[in-house]
């Protein structure tokens, strides 16, 4: 397995790790294609500026891990990566180059309000403009991300939630360490974990190729 790792700034801090709760695909591709942005450009970042760090895992499950304090989270990494004059470069499919004006081009889509018409028609527009002027492999590519299944899965130490929680009685349904599954409201659950989690416990968690970890009921 081959493991690369980023120093994350506070300037890009938010937009790995928005504010709002994750809730869409559509938050889930910006999120990665600001990822792969902030690994090909791969700024120097001062140790006093750390907000956390970006991981990325290639292996035969490759992963792409966010951390920072308190927080860590993983989502499937669809890309092949390769080195080229001592830089990480990404195709997709061996054959689309994952460049920053095809990263620019999917975040614009993905967040504007074309995206989120009634009629497919808004949508299908600027993907068949750019497709002409720029890149005729485009749809292949967005329509792949938006297929894709994300792997997503959160590990949270929530001590504000969990007090809220604990007032209610109710603690054992907002654990104060926890990983969260899936994203949106109608799918995400949470299982509750004895003590805090070390980020290379998180990283593990998701390593096919160790061994299993085993849950144990907290119920009686």
């Amino acid at each position: 397995m081959k493991q690369y790792e980023f120093d994350i700034s506070v300037s890009i801090i938010e937009k790995l790790f928005p504010e709002e709760r994750v809730k869409t695909k559509a938050q889930i591709i910006e999120i990665l294609m600001e990822a792969i942005r902030y690994i090909l450009i791969n700024p120097s970042v001062s140790a006093e500026k750390k907000a956390g760090s970006l991981i990325l895992n290639i292996d035969r499950m490759s992963r792409l891990f966010f951390i920072k304090k308190n927080k860590y989270v993983s989502i499937v990494f669809p890309f092949f990566a390769f080195e080229e004059d001592g830089k990480l470069r990404f195709t997709f499919q061996n054959e689309i180059d994952v460049s920053p004006q095809l990263i620019s081009k999917v975040i614009s889509i993905v967040k504007c309000d074309k995206f989120k018409e009634k009629c497919s028609l808004d949508f299908v527009v600027p993907i068949c403009e750019y497709e002409e002027n720029c890149d005729g492999n485009f749809w292949i590519f967005l329509r792949e991300l938006l297929l894709m299944e994300d792997g997503y899965i959160r590990y949270d130490h929530d001590l504000e939630e969990y007090e809220k929680a604990k007032e209610k009685g109710e603690e054992h349904k907002h654990p104060l360490n926890h990983y969260d599954f899936f994203y949106s409201s109608n799918a995400s659950f949470k299982i509750g974990l004895k003590n805090k989690l070390l980020r290379d416990g998180f990283i593990d968690l998701l390593n096919t190729r160790t061994d299993c970890q085993y849950l144990t009921s907290q119920r009686s």
